[in-house]
């Protein structure tokens, strides 16, 4: 077997792959496994879910103000033997000026908020899960290469060693072999080092101390299912970061009828009962309560401007959002694209080597090639594989984040917003 093959064999047994033609997910299990688990596990996103949970108990706060509210009210008299009345009273409000709606649709937009914020954090978590994996399997893959290459060298050592011993080549070219062969080895200790950092990043992401990336598959060339016009709609539509914003801005502007009902007064209907000593003197009260309190000179009307001022922020922040979400999906759309690309060329520049370099060994053999431009050759052959492997990890990683951003693959608690109605 020759040297580039076993540069492909060592390559391909630890290639990873984007997902199945058709697939709305990859199809490695291993990797959605660490997917959700990250997502099930991690700190941040746990303070999301608390988050969550805090704003549905704020909007049930919120709705129980159209139900009546209990008081009690008591009063202790000295001056009559210490005589104590208590008031018991039941108020219904009946009109407050949309206060009571307004804080309704603003608990509603904090929970809708609370949820896009958590449908972020784990995009956010689920992507960089994607990438320490991926990048797990790209130093492997390195490692793989460059052990195979040090392997070569080696080889190229004994044999150039046997030349200088029956002075047929110089000492000088099998100093250059070693040398050859010490860089090499540099490249995979290194490849080795990232492959385990990478290894670290994601295990302090799902939480596991034994975590590893040990499942096998072939990478495969497919095209998106939908055209990058499709795509980018989907991701518009879907991006939590942009549902945040809008719920938001509804928050803003619930505030801003908030702040004007405080201008308004409050209708309500009370029963008033009284008890103890002095109830005899006391009859039950029914009847309408009329409710008006005003701060000092115009602050509530400043308030309201400063409401408005927020509405309009939180209203302009939607479209930077939107913006923020169509470049970065261009941008991994470009990177796909062109990782693909380099991901072809470079398998086409690995087998044009593989014949140089079979060629350069003979024409050494036969005296018609000189050792550095053999040595030249065998590097070549590792430096066009390695290129083949970064770029098929940079096409699996961005059409990997192309799924997550469009919302095709949603892996643990990453919802639609139809998904909760």
């Amino acid at each position: 077997m020759s040297f580039v093959r076993r540069l492909i064999v060592a390559a391909a047994g630890l290639a990873c792959t984007i997902p199945c033609p058709g697939a709305s997910r990859p199809c490695n299990d291993e990797l959605i496994s660490l997917v959700e688990h990250a997502l099930a596990t991690h700190p941040n996103a746990e303070a999301a879910r608390a988050e969550v949970a805090a704003a549905q108990s704020e909007l049930g706060a919120a709705r129980w103000a159209r139900f009546p509210g209990v008081s009690v009210e008591s009063f202790a008299d000295h001056r009559r033997g210490g005589s104590t009345s208590t008031a018991v009273s039941i108020e219904q409000p009946l009109w407050s000026g949309g206060r009571i709606s307004a804080a309704i649709r603003q608990s509603s937009g904090r929970l809708e908020a609370a949820l896009a914020s958590l449908d972020e954090i784990s995009l956010d978590l689920a992507q960089r899960t994607v990438q320490a994996y991926v990048d797990v399997q790209r130093q492997q893959r390195r490692t793989g290469v460059l052990d195979a290459s040090v392997a070569e060298h080696l080889k190229l050592v004994d044999s150039m060693r046997r030349r200088v011993e029956q002075e047929i080549s110089p000492a000088s070219e099998l100093q250059l072999a070693r040398s050859r062969t010490r860089q090499t080895e540099i490249e995979a200790l290194q490849a080795q080092a990232e492959a385990e950092v990478a290894l670290l990043r994601l295990r302090a992401l799902t939480g596991d101390a034994g975590v590893r990336a040990v499942a096998v598959f072939d990478y495969q060339e497919s095209q998106l299912d939908v055209s990058p016009a499709e795509l980018l709609k989907a991701a518009l539509a879907y991006a939590p970061a942009v549902r945040r914003v809008t719920a938001e801005a509804t928050v803003a502007g619930a505030e801003v009828s908030i702040r004007r009902s405080e201008l308004l007064p409050q209708l309500g209907a009370r029963y008033q009962h009284y008890i103890g000593s002095d109830r005899n003197d006391l009859d039950d009260q029914v009847g309408l309560v009329v409710r008006f309190q005003a701060d000092g000179g115009l602050s509530r009307i400043s308030s309201i401007q400063a409401a408005l001022q927020r509405e309009r922020a939180a209203t302009l922040a939607i479209e930077a959002a939107n913006r923020e979400q169509q470049e970065a999906v261009v941008a991994v759309l470009t990177d796909n694209a062109a990782a693909r690309r380099r991901a072809v060329a470079g398998r086409e520049a690995a087998l044009a080597a593989e014949s140089v370099t079979e060629s350069f060994l003979r024409q050494f053999a036969a005296g018609r090639r000189t050792w550095p431009e053999v040595l030249n050759s065998v590097r070549e052959t590792v430096s066009a594989e390695l290129a083949r492997i970064d770029a098929e990890a940079s096409a699996t990683t961005s059409h990997i984040r192309l799924l997550l951003l469009s919302g095709q693959w949603r892996p643990g608690q990453l919802q639609a917003p139809e998904d909760r109605q």
